[in-house]
């Protein structure tokens, strides 16, 4: 993050580095690889059933992250507010600051909100995972002989809530613009977890191995990212040197605020995982545990091109944000123009490179695991669609509101019925999986905001990536021009 001085003061705009984004990348590709280093060994010490459980774990984990209800990225959106100079946020965008100087009372005052409400949160989605969650992993494993899944779904329950639970530090992080710190620890925890996983593997620990590299990784994560919040900057001396108390009022006052767009934000994720990670779990209702595990790697597959692809814009989400507080027009449009080429480019290299490397590679080490190319393009051109239209949406909500709320909800509910319908009435097997949510969100969502996006930057989505693409041939001929 860049800093400015204005009239001789620090000036906390925030405005993504080089850095920043090399770093994003760097994490994002680490992250998702990370799974993908892992997966050979997984296929090879666990047999089709056990890699189906796994993989259901990992959408029961994507459920669970739900009960953050939005208050992820609302508290980071509000903490960016307050790190560029918001003299108060409100349920409908933020009062701004000329100055742009931080807010260390405000900013103060968020935290102590997010600390009582993860706290709360985090035991309520404990309590469902070990109750109604044990209940479906005891049904669907009914046929797995043993305990060890059992044991390793009790160390996933703990995984579960101790992640939740210090998950608001990788929001407060995001919310000043620290994305490389994010990105260091991320890299640290998924080295632990690949660590831990693969020594425990080969030990034959089969599933246990996971979960405890999973519990590995969140601690190792949620660590680093404490340590690295209230060091960063000072932030530790600065929030100290507040003398005024965080008051029950200020807390209570806080939430009512968050809670407006949280409550949003929420719903919108709840939509999200509707349209992308449930397709697992219907699949084990529907299909085999081996035929859900072929799937959802697949799906990991296509999401993790869709999320490397997507990294700069993400990357720069904090500038976004403070451009906004400052009405930076300009910045905006360059910011994504730059990340839309970015994403349309790598999607594409990004599918073909699964199709002719990684699938070829698999089949190697697991000749009984037998990949479709047709269902993974179907795959990859639906999370590309719906990966374009969460960058639209995360722009969007910017400006503290979440107009396309009701639309996601609507659209992810009609998304799963149309998948069931398909699935039952209609003999074709994994398809159904894809083509039910994917006519649904084409008929909306996947054009509508982007299109209020290109309004609001009074531009279209062919010049957005005409000028994308002017920008990065122009910054590669720059640098070939130095280098001769």
């Amino acid at each position: 993050m860049k800093l400015f001085w204005i009239n001789g003061e620090l000036d906390m705009k925030i405005k993504a580095s080089k850095m920043d984004v090399i770093w994003s990348y760097v994490g994002t590709i680490f992250s998702l690889s990370s799974g993908f280093i892992l997966l050979p060994f997984i296929l090879i010490f666990l047999n089709n059933d056990q890699v189906g459980m796994w993989y259901i774990f990992l959408a029961i984990n994507g459920l669970v992250n739900l009960f953050d209800f939005g208050f992820n990225s609302t508290f980071a959106r509000n903490i960016a507010y307050a790190w560029s100079g918001a003299t108060e946020v409100s349920k409908m965008g933020a009062k701004f600051s000329h100055s742009s100087k931080v807010n260390y009372r405000l900013l103060k005052v968020l935290i102590t909100t997010s600390k009582t409400l993860y706290g709360f949160i985090s035991l309520i989605a404990f309590l469902f995972v070990s109750t109604i969650g044990t209940l479906y992993m005891l049904h669907i494993s009914k046929d797995l002989v043993g305990y060890d899944h059992i044991v390793a779904w009790t160390i996933f329950c703990i995984s579960l809530f101790l992640n939740l639970y210090m998950g608001y530090f990788a929001a407060l992080l995001r919310g000043v613009g620290a994305i490389s710190i994010i990105n260091r620890a991320t890299i640290f925890s998924k080295l632990s977890q690949l660590l831990i996983s693969i020594i425990l593997l080969a030990l034959n620990f089969n599933l246990v191995a996971l979960s405890i590299g999973f519990l590995t990784n969140g601690l190792v994560l949620r660590y680093l990212c404490r340590y690295g919040f209230y060091n960063y900057k000072k932030m530790n001396e600065h929030l100290a040197a507040i003398q005024e108390p965080v008051t029950k009022s200020d807390i209570k006052k806080s939430i009512r605020i968050v809670s407006y767009n949280a409550f949003r934000d929420g719903l919108v994720a709840l939509s999200n995982y509707l349209t992308t990670q449930a397709s697992s779990i219907i699949a084990s209702l529907f299909f085999t545990l081996a035929q859900t595990g072929v799937y959802s790697i697949s799906l990991q597959f296509a999401n993790a091109v869709s999320n490397i692809s997507a990294s700069m814009i993400f990357a720069y989400h904090p500038t976004l944000q403070s451009a906004y507080v400052n009405k930076d027009s300009d910045t905006e449009r360059n910011v994504i123009s730059k990340g839309l080429s970015v994403l349309y480019a790598l999607s594409l290299i990004g599918t073909i490179a699964v199709i002719v490397v990684a699938f070829p590679v698999l089949h190697i080490i697991k000749p009984d695991k037998v990949f479709s190319t047709p269902i993974f393009i179907g795959l990859s051109i639906y999370t590309f669609l719906w990966q374009q239209q969460s960058c639209s949406a995360a722009y969007i909500s910017n400006t503290n509101r979440v107009p396309y709320m009701p639309a996601f909800v609507v659209s992810s509910i009609c998304g799963v019925l149309l998948t069931l319908i398909i699935t039952k009435f209609m003999n074709i097997g994994i398809w159904s999986l894809i083509i039910g949510p994917l006519i649904v969100q084409g008929l909306y969502n996947n054009w509508k905001w982007t299109h209020v996006v290109m309004q609001r930057l009074n531009t279209t989505l062919l010049v957005t990536l005409k000028n994308g693409y002017h920008y990065w041939i122009k910054t590669l001929i720059g640098k070939l021009k130095t280098n001769s």
